[in-house]
């Protein structure tokens, strides 16, 4: 059993996730109600990058051997959310909570799982007891600040999402996920703030330049907005989405000629009439002088 262990350990170790899958399910089939031989399916599987679903079932049956460890319930809660299981996930967050109540990292998990399940006050008591455990965590800070926002606290929730930026400011993601969180409470000027500097680097992702001209389009500042989404359009395979959403803002900014020219670009990268139907009439009836643009930046 224990050789068969170290041997698929080492199987993954390599890289060879395929061959060590095999041998993790055929380690389960003979010892079927062996916790490590669940687990180890469950990492294989995981490795392998299989569906969801057969990865969070290896978890479950691995935690359901092992009621008794915090480690174990928490993986398990992990993998059923990653499967959109979110009642299995609370479960087992909860019971690795109990089991290891100073742990901030169930209280997080906590945290999240009944914000999406729409438990805002108790997602908002999980949050403050992780930051009470782990005040310097900047994921805890984050997840604090969106459950003070889905309360209503809206100062609070902007301080809590800043101090999740001090905590890490070189963390790109969770800038990222900062100005987001920033944009949802309705703070898009501060937003800008945050992501602008990542944004101007040259190696910015897309991720980061989308958050950025998100926040720029909630803040009015439509030109800039749409700058942004025209070098997100001139991306490599970039599909028909940016020169839309650039002619979307250029729209907003009384620029009607622009917004028609990339909405043309739009439609040659093949966005269906569908969609572009509402900004196509906009366009026509602000050219034939039917209907007057917004003001904007």
């Amino acid at each position: 059993m224990l050789r068969a262990l170290d041997s698929i350990e080492r199987l993954l170790d390599a890289g060879k996730t395929a061959e060590a899958l095999r041998a993790a399910e055929a380690l389960q089939r003979s010892v079927p109600d062996d916790a490590l031989a669940a687990e180890m399916l469950g990492r294989a599987r995981m490795a392998a990058r299989c569906e969801p679903g057969p990865t969070a079932d290896a978890y479950a049956v691995a935690a359901d051997l092992r009621m008794d460890s915090p480690g174990l319930q928490s993986a398990a809660g992990i993998t059923a959310a990653a499967a959109g299981r979110l009642d299995e996930a609370l479960r087992r967050q909860r019971r690795a909570s109990e089991l290891e109540p100073g742990n901030p990292q169930h209280a997080l998990q906590c945290a999240n799982l009944l914000r999406a399940l729409g438990q805002q006050q108790e997602a908002l008591t999980c949050a403050q007891r992780a930051a009470v455990l782990a005040p310097l965590d900047p994921s805890v800070q984050l997840s604090l600040s969106q459950s003070l926002a889905a309360t209503g606290d809206l100062p609070h929730a902007r301080a809590a999402a800043l101090r999740a930026l001090e905590a890490s400011p070189r963390d790109v993601l969770l800038r990222t996920a900062v100005a987001n969180a920033l944009v949802a409470q309705g703070d898009a000027a501060q937003a800008v703030a945050v992501i602008q500097t990542e944004a101007d680097r040259q190696t910015a992702s897309a991720t980061t330049l989308e958050c950025l001209a998100n926040a720029q389009t909630a803040a009015g500042l439509h030109t800039l907005a749409a700058t942004t989404w025209q070098r997100l359009a001139s991306a490599p395979m970039a599909s028909w989405q940016p020169c839309l959403k650039a002619a979307e803002c250029l729209h907003r900014a009384n620029q009607s000629d622009q917004a028609m020219d990339w909405l043309s670009r739009a439609r040659e990268r093949g966005a269906p009439a569908s969609v572009t139907r509402t900004l196509d009439d906009a366009l026509t009836a602000t050219r034939t002088g039917d209907a007057p643009n917004k003001s904007a930046k």
